[in-house]
């Protein structure tokens, strides 16, 4: 069974989190982007899906405990808390401010401090090393409460220099505190440079262990590898879950770059850097396409070679030879194929009557489900399925065909659909030429359901390649499905490469171009100009 509540919307919510960070910290002038990006998935996970923390009731005793030790990250964290309601996100713009409730270090929240805080903050933070021993207090307390709820302490791989942490990182293990998990968030980079240059602290993962603790490692950015580690409660000793990520993750130019570790962009940039965070896109490999079938076995040895390259997702297209004319797999073999990786499924079913067997294929573990509309006997049915995959934690989406518009009722649902699946061949056969007509419904249909309010991912599938994907990115698709572009090359590991290269020169250069349209061109290319030569577009 999949762990991740509605992964596309997950997504989503992550990429708006940065888009606030990051405008609080440049209406400030100051700030820490580098810290606030590499923890986003990791504080964003906490709040959206895993802690029991009802912040309408920040006292409430059987709440789970959030400890931001690195608590320089404080424009992430607020951005967090802002999206799960603690306070209103246009207040961002008051970061660092005289009289502000958001200081670049947070204060803990009390009824007494309620006019320096807001709800949400367990600890004033600042001084670095601090808080694990903070959380261990904590924990201790709750123990002789009988509580069992947990503490999640964030530690940045710079703090783990100060030898408080190991202190209480003895502690932990003395007094067996299972009610205890840390992150350490292993950007490499602390204050003043790469931190295994000022302080060398590996081998992390065998100090930890060496105190007695369980450890993790995994990709911090990665939700799909976070979420399950951070559902999964130690036994009889505390837990830290090693998140390796990258410093500044999201904006090209700050990423693992130690000159943003607290330093601020220029307002005037604010526009072309979430325009950057917009244009953050995954590839799907559709495991049907190439030359050696979809027997069980290759299927898995796909899969695992898209996933050893770097896709974001896994397509599966489920064909029942009666809505298309072919038929590949079912909800049987999807099961089979879920314990061989953590990778989103990505379900696209080209079923008649997909409501009667959705139960089977929630079950499977798909992460993703996208209906036809042209299988919808109508609305209801529709809003049945769309209510079921919701309530089941699994991302909704709608597919319609290149020669159907979309349904005039799908304007009642844009804010409980995820994903919607414009596509660019006729369904049911793979291998298929893009059909260049689809373009034109794209640029009509994408914006106006922007309009509209939706703020899901527009799917492109169907004769997608080097040739044809810009065009789709250029019209608002940001998930890509592959198939024989990917399956059908000798070399999979450089086709996904060449086209992440492919679609990351193509937003750069429009950055770049758009910064002129600005008269930001020179300031731009000044703060950016290992980027724009690395794509050769030097000017």
């Amino acid at each position: 069974m999949y762990n991740i509540n509605r992964y596309l919307n997950l997504k989503e919510k992550l990429k708006e989190l940065r888009t606030i960070a990051l405008t609080g910290i440049a209406e400030a002038g100051s700030g820490h982007p580098g810290a606030s990006f590499s923890a986003a998935e990791i504080m964003g996970c906490l709040y959206f899906q895993i802690m029991n923390n009802d912040i309408k009731n920040p006292s409430n005793p059987n709440r789970d405990y959030f400890i931001n030790s690195k608590a320089h990250s404080a424009p992430g964290y607020y951005a967090t808390l802002s999206l799960v309601g603690s306070f209103p996100k246009e207040e961002i713009k008051t970061l660092r401010k005289l009289n502000s409730r958001l200081q670049g270090h947070p204060v803990r929240f009390s009824e007494m401090q309620k006019h320096h805080s807001v709800p949400g903050i367990e600890y004033s933070g600042g001084s670095e090393g601090i808080g694990l021993s903070v959380s261990i207090g904590i924990c201790l307390a709750n123990k002789l409460d009988k509580r069992d709820n947990m503490v999640y302490c964030l530690l940045g791989d710079g703090e783990t220099n100060e030898g408080q942490i190991w202190e209480a990182s003895m502690a932990a293990a003395k007094f067996k505190l299972n009610n205890l998990i840390a992150i350490l968030d292993r950007n490499k980079i602390q204050q003043d440079g790469f931190t295994e240059e000022i302080m060398p602290i590996d081998p992390i993962k065998e100090k930890w262990l060496s105190f007695n603790w369980e450890v993790v490692e995994i990709n911090g950015h990665k939700i799909e590898q976070l979420i399950p580690e951070l559902l999964k409660k130690p036994v009889d000793r505390p837990k830290i879950i090693i998140a390796n990520t990258v410093k500044g993750n999201g904006i090209k130019h700050m990423a693992n770059n130690p000159q943003w570790h607290g330093k601020a962009p220029s307002k005037k940039h604010l526009p072309l850097l979430i325009r950057e965070l917009e244009g953050e896109y995954m590839i799907s490999p559709s495991i049907i396409a190439g030359t050696d079938g979809i027997g069980e076995e290759s299927l898995k040895q796909k899969i695992a070679t898209a996933e050893r390259y770097g896709a974001d997702m896994i397509h599966l297209d489920v064909m029942d030879g009666k809505f298309v004319p072919n038929s590949t797999f079912f909800f049987d073999t999807i099961k089979k194929l879920r314990d061989g990786t953590r990778l989103p499924f990505d379900t696209h079913l080209m079923i008649q009557n997909p409501a009667k067997v959705l139960e089977q294929y929630i079950d499977a573990g798909c992460d993703v489900i996208s209906v036809h509309a042209e299988a919808c006997s109508n609305e209801q049915e529709f809003e049945k399925i769309n209510t079921k995959l919701i309530s089941s934690g699994v991302s909704p989406g709608l597919a319609v065909n290149p020669g159907t518009e979309l349904p005039e009722w799908v304007f009642s649902y844009l804010d409980n659909l995820d994903v919607i699946i414009i596509m660019s061949v006729n369904p049911g056969f793979a291998g298929q030429k893009f059909i260049p007509e689809v373009l034109p419904k794209m640029k009509r249909a994408i914006p106006l359901l922007r309009e509209r309010g939706f703020k899901g991912y527009f799917e492109a599938d169907g004769g997608i390649d080097l040739s044809t994907i810009k065009q789709c990115f250029d019209a608002g698709c940001r998930i890509f499905v592959m198939g024989n572009a990917i399956f059908g090359n000798s070399d999979v590991e450089k086709r996904i490469r060449d086209t992440k290269f492919l679609l990351d020169s193509y937003l750069e250069k429009s950055l770049l171009d758009e910064s002129q349209s600005l008269n930001l061109e020179e300031d731009w290319i000044k703060g950016r100009r290992n980027i724009i030569e690395q794509f050769n577009l030097a000017r």
